[in-house]
């Protein structure tokens, strides 16, 4: 089965859920997915052909999230599906239900990475029992270098970082000017279109920023 019959068949099966799909060669496959659709489109790939082949999961320490890349062979042609687990919550579905192989390398990453798959067995694989640490996990840091952080979210927020000294805010009121001086990018219709621009253009997710909760997801 070929990546453009493939790749055909998993839009009509899962529509809207699709974040991005890519074929990039006859036989490779890139279907990306929210970590709540995980299930629907794990089985849409081993739905494909009575052949598929469930092959393995990657795991990726990505800084801030963990990428976790589920590998199924549909009669030679490689379908990955990707999903990200923000480190915040790192619980994902445990799928062993859809392909029964991914028990093991599921183990294998919640006891080097600390993924939390939901409904798998607690038993260890790697790791003694009693040992908590997780070798290949990463510290929850962004792009972002600390001293940088504080200003970023400012920027965010408000859209300008200016810093007046005292005796500056005194010499305008001297000269009948306001303290401080105008920002006309902090205006809030102006803030709503300079968010929007950020995510459109990835800065956000780059960056790590919770649109949301207004603030960097590390600090």
């Amino acid at each position: 089965m070929r990546a453009g019959e493939i790749a055909s068949k998993l839009k009509e099966a899962l529509g809207p859920k699709i974040l991005k799909i890519e074929a990039p060669t006859e036989r490779r496959v890139f279907l990306t997915v929210k970590e709540e659709d995980l299930e629907d489109a794990m089985k849409a790939v081993m739905g494909l052909a009575r052949e598929a082949r469930f092959m393995t999961i990657s795991a990726v320490d990505e800084g801030l999230d963990v990428e976790l890349l589920y590998h199924v062979d549909v009669k030679g042609t490689v379908v990955t599906v990707r999903i990200k687990v923000p480190k915040e919550e790192m619980e994902v579905l445990d799928i062993s239900h859809i392909a029964p192989a991914a028990e093991f390398i599921e183990r294998e990453i919640r006891d080097l990475f600390g993924v939390e798959f939901v409904g798998l067995k607690p038993e260890k694989l790697y790791t003694p029992e009693g040992y908590e640490e997780k070798p290949l996990r990463k510290p929850m840091e962004g792009r972002l270098p600390p001293q940088a952080r504080p200003m970023a979210e400012v920027l965010m927020e408000s859209a300008c970082s200016v810093s007046v000294s005292r005796a500056v805010m005194r010499k305008r009121e001297d000269l009948g000017l306001s303290p401080m001086p105008p920002m006309a990018m902090a205006k809030p219709e102006v803030m709503e279109e300079i968010r929007k621009m950020a995510i459109e253009t990835g800065f956000t997710e780059r960056v790590g920023y919770d649109v949301e909760k207004k603030r960097l997801r590390y600090r």
